[in-house]
């Protein structure tokens, strides 16, 4: 405890910790899932068939769903063995984070940013298409998912971008890293332990080999 201050103020300004912090986040709660291998044989909690139907009734009707399901129920009657309970708890701990389920019956809390080019972060070129993104976050238990969708990058050759989630006080969190394509465009998801509403705006970052980071969109999110 008495190091704890010291860790997140080094973590707030080393964006190399930041990320690995970023992507250890979960473990704790993956590892508090896992049962005891020795425990007695138990069965999926009645929960999680009604979880599975909703899932494929709110995606909708595919040619494939009725022989995937049928497969479904057929494994969700089996008892399991008490050497899967492990592997069984981290699935259905998958399903409650990407939203298929939750304890209250609700879907995860959504939000959205528009993403602009920063002062200086527009390419090159009177023609250029200007740096632009739209974050979609969804809550989860441990931190936050983020589909980002994005066009303009234009970039050097093995440019990578980062993400950031920016606290009120200027601390952040990495959201996580994303390539751009040839034409500029980049889609990626990604999971951030910071958690939705306790951060207010969203910058990227790209970091090129030789060049210092530069920050080349920004936004708040709408709460």
């Amino acid at each position: 405890p008495h190091e704890e201050d010291a860790v997140r103020a080094h973590v707030a300004g080393c964006p190399d910790c930041a990320r690995d912090h970023a992507e250890l986040a979960p473990v704790p709660a993956l590892l508090g899932a896992v049962e005891d291998p020795e425990a007695v044989p138990a069965e999926p909690p009645p929960t999680l068939e009604d979880a599975v139907l909703d899932r494929f009734v709110r995606e909708g009707a595919r040619p494939e769903a009725g022989a995937r399901r049928r497969r479904a129920f057929r494994w969700l009657a089996r008892p399991l063995p008490a050497a899967a309970l492990a592997a069984t708890a981290a699935v259905v701990l998958t399903l409650a984070a990407t939203g298929a389920f939750d304890r209250d019956g609700e879907g995860p809390k959504v939000y959205g940013a528009h993403l602009r080019a920063a002062a200086g972060g527009a390419p090159a070129g009177g023609g250029a298409e200007r740096p632009y993104a739209y974050v979609h976050l969804s809550s989860l238990d441990t931190g936050t998912r983020v589909e980002l969708k994005a066009s303009g990058l234009a970039g050097a050759p093995g440019a990578v971008y980062e993400l950031w989630c920016i606290y009120p006080d200027g601390s952040r969190v990495s959201g996580g890293t994303f390539r751009a394509d040839p034409a500029g465009r980049a889609t990626a998801t990604m999971t951030t332990a910071a958690r939705v509403g306790e951060y207010h705006r969203l910058a990227v970052e790209r970091h090129a080999p030789g060049e210092p980071g530069q920050r080349v969109l920004a936004g708040d999110i709408a709460y």
